[in-house]
């Protein structure tokens, strides 16, 4: 709200002479209502702004293609290859004798 037309509050007890005395709580809710309602609206602005600002600073950044996606390991990737190769032999097993291998399911209760 504006300097100009913002009541102070010994503004707003004057200006409501004037007014039946039933009316005057009434006013003054509304009063105050308007008041938060304008700081609210000052504050969204605000953060409008902040947001516009952060928009153009992400637009400005070079976008990701799709397939550049980056993998990151812990392992080696020899030995991570060499793992999978181990489940896949498991799973192998596993569906042709219906049993786990020991190797695999010791290997599994070490990564738990």
């Amino acid at each position: 709200m504006p300097d100009s037309i913002r009541p102070t509050d010994s503004d707003s007890e004057e200006e409501l002479t004037h007014l039946p005395p039933e009316y005057r709580a009434a006013v003054r809710r509304l009063q105050a209502q308007v008041n938060r309602a304008a700081t609210a609206l000052t504050r969204l602005r605000a953060e409008n702004e902040r947001l516009r600002h952060r928009i153009q600073e992400l637009e400005q950044r070079p976008a990701l293609q799709p397939d550049t996606t980056a993998l990151v390991l812990d392992e080696d990737p020899e030995t991570l290859r060499d793992r999978i190769s181990t489940f896949i032999d498991a799973i192998d097993t596993y569906l042709e004798n219906g049993t786990v291998p020991p190797e695999v399911s010791s290997m599994t209760d070490a990564s738990a």
